[in-house]
């Protein structure tokens, strides 16, 4: 194929287009094309990535994908549980800015103190202390009913996760938002302890991490087939790479 086949083909922008990219979660297999050695290799420097000198803590694909889904969906409001340093909150907003989306990114966790100085006053972002075990008192019903939409969600603490699904969906999830769980692949978790090389693995923090992502994903599979005819993963995000080559599982959901 050539160059100017490829432009005037356009199946970048066809395929934007193509229903059967969204599937429900019974339709899908919890597996990847990707192997499990080839994690080591994409884990263990995550903790060298960076965003302004802040550690970005996304997978390689999503770096790559997260923009492309913001373009298509042109977020108004963008929620990301899990701070961390705030480099991915940075990141997010900064790529707003890059894609010309007027947004705000609210990021929230239960322990602010870990923030890079470079985060806290960024002007587009507000950053909240909360435990997401509480998510209503952290963002509160009335709180949520002022965020303009689209909304771009990502839950990224890995605690309490079908919680937050059923209190988004019972406090403003609209047709079109989209809503991630990160994380849910198993693989990423077990080659971290497999491989004592491994930065980051979060033994501490998790005592779970051996199987943490079966868990996230049976939280997430069990609220999603009670919800199948209004939640819908989009495939397009998850399989550009091959089946599942994501740390996110299944996992990138549509309000239908």
């Amino acid at each position: 194929m050539s160059f100017k086949t490829t432009v005037q083909i356009a199946k970048h922008k066809h395929e934007l287009s193509n229903q059967k990219r969204f599937v429900k979660i019974s339709d899908r297999e919890y597996r990847s094309d990707l192997p499990e050695a080839a994690w080591k290799n994409l884990l263990q420097n995550n903790n060298l990535q960076t965003w302004k000198g802040m550690i970005l803590a996304k997978g390689v694909p999503e770096i790559t994908l997260y923009p492309m889904l913001m373009y298509e969906l042109q977020p108004k409001t963008i929620i990301e549980i899990g701070a961390f340093n705030g480099g991915s909150a940075i990141w997010f907003a900064d790529i707003a800015k890059a894609l010309e989306i007027e947004s705000c990114v609210y990021s929230i966790d239960i322990d602010l103190s870990l923030l890079d100085d470079k985060a806290k006053d960024h002007p587009r972002v507000r950053f909240i202390e909360g435990d997401s075990n509480c998510i209503e008192s952290i963002l509160p019903p009335e709180l949520l009913s002022t965020l303009p939409h689209p909304w771009f969600i990502t839950e990224d603490a890995h605690v309490n996760s079908a919680g937050i699904l059923e209190y988004f969906h019972n406090n403003g999830l609209q047709s079109g938002d989209y809503i991630i769980i990160e994380d849910t692949n198993p693989l990423m978790w077990k080659r971290g302890i497999k491989d004592e090389k491994v930065i980051g693995t979060y033994e501490e923090d998790y005592p779970d991490q051996e199987t943490l992502g079966e868990r996230l994903m049976k939280e997430l599979e069990g609220w999603l087939k009670n919800h199948e005819d209004e939640y819908l993963i989009d495939s397009y995000y998850l399989d550009m790479y091959g089946y599942n080559v994501s740390k996110n599982w299944n996992s990138v959901i549509k309000k239908v």
